[in-house]
């Protein structure tokens, strides 16, 4: 059963009668009635996926290794960038899987949630970068530099992770799959890899940006 196959009635609503009590009968006693060993065996498959997508983040890690030599500072915000990441993507996921199983959209609907969800996704993240580049303006303890960057990767890490929490779900629902196992995982497996890829990207164009500035107004030493 997958998402876009539920019916359920909003509370208060005419349908939310006899029907609507059997239909979240039947769903809580499928679960109920699932096995451990089933269960495992449902989500195991998808999981050894998603565990060998997240270790490319290590190889993407190791191939920015001289911009982190650059600036170490840039690894402390690693964990911010991917934790927001995954954290607007799961909105997005749950967000859509919600209004499958309420019918308020289809997979059909694909260039509308597009649209909705990474625009969304980029105002949060501007509105938050903003925040990140103003800090480092007044917080001696992160430097300009790395707050520019933080302020611009954000955005498109928070538009590329909205745009596949978007999606995934949609292309989940279109192919039979279950959304709710299947999206949120793989959301996230791509964000922690592509994500730090956007990031580490921007600041070596940043950095490099700002290295040769430096060089270009150095005097020269007699």
């Amino acid at each position: 059963m997958t998402a876009v196959d539920l019916d359920l009635p909003m509370p208060g609503s005419p349908t939310a009668g006899s029907s609507g009590k059997d239909s979240d009968a039947n769903l809580v006693g499928s679960y109920a009635t699932e096995g451990i060993l089933e269960a495992v065996r449902t989500r195991i498959g998808w999981l050894s996926v998603f565990f060998i997508g997240l270790m490319l983040a290590a190889f993407v890690v190791e191939s920015f290794e001289d911009v982190l030599k650059r600036e170490v500072e840039l690894s402390y915000f690693v964990p911010l960038l991917i934790g927001h990441g995954g954290n607007t993507g799961s909105q997005a996921v749950s967000s859509v899987i919600r209004a499958l199983a309420l019918k308020q959209v289809r997979p059909r609907d694909v260039i509308m949630v597009a649209i909705k969800e990474s625009s969304t996704g980029m105002l949060m993240g501007i509105a938050l970068g903003l925040l990140i580049y103003l800090l480092s303006a007044v917080w001696s303890g992160m430097s300009q530099s790395v707050g520019v960057v933080v302020a611009i990767a954000l955005p498109l890490v928070s538009l590329w992770s909205n745009l596949l929490g978007g999606l995934l779900p949609l292309l989940s629902a279109a192919f039979g799959t279950n959304p709710a196992v299947t999206a949120a995982p793989l959301m996230t497996t791509i964000v922690d890899s592509t994500g730090l890829v956007i990031y580490f990207v921007i600041a070596r164009m940043v950095l490099g940006t700002i290295g040769a500035d430096k060089a270009v107004h150095v005097p020269a030493v007699a």
